[in-house]
């Protein structure tokens, strides 16, 4: 939150000493929050000019989790909940609900993420499966001594220490054809 602020600031778009998280947000706050994540995470910058290549932009999943960030930091610390932002109907025609929760900010989202996926940037886990672990699991699984199915005896995956190691081993598990 404390980031998305000193952007806002830097760039003229809040006062300083302004705070942008409030229980009554600004109309313009959806705006904000889009050019918080544009400047970050995407090939263009505020002006509509592309990025140099030199300049690190943010991954598709950073920018969801700026978009987060918002979410929380208005739902939760301010109350505004998970309603989209939109004009009340009723009284003055103030905007309600969260701005992080607003056509304009889904709208970029989406755009975003076409834009990061023709550019060929691609979404990978932590612990993505590679060809070397799957052939050492056929491997592994197609040993011999694999092959007899053993009956469930309760334990942990994980090493302990000495006096527990005979029922936690790695290789003590259903066996290959166990389903």
């Amino acid at each position: 939150m404390a980031q998305c602020e000193a952007f806002l600031v830097a760039f003229g778009l809040l006062p300083k000493g302004g705070s942008f998280f409030t229980p009554q947000p600004r109309r313009e706050a959806p705006l904000f929050i889009v050019a918080w994540i544009m400047h970050s995470c995407d090939s263009i910058t505020l002006k509509g000019t592309p990025k140099p290549a030199i300049f690190e932009r943010g991954t598709y999943g950073h920018a969801q989790k700026m978009r987060a960030a918002m979410t929380y930091a208005f739902g939760r610390l301010h109350g505004l909940g998970d309603m989209p932002w939109h004009q009340s109907e009723v009284g003055d025609g103030e905007m309600r609900g969260n701005p992080s929760v607003s056509v304009a900010v889904s709208s970029y989202m989406c755009s975003l993420r076409r834009r990061k996926v023709q550019s060929g940037e691609v979404a990978m886990s932590a612990r993505a499966i590679t060809s070397d672990i799957l052939c050492k699991i056929y491997h592994h699984n197609h040993l011999e001594v694999n092959w007899a199915v053993q009956s469930y005896r309760p334990g942990i995956r994980r090493p302990l220490p000495d006096h527990a190691q005979e029922h936690s081993a790695p290789d003590q598990w259903g066996g290959g054809r166990a389903r």
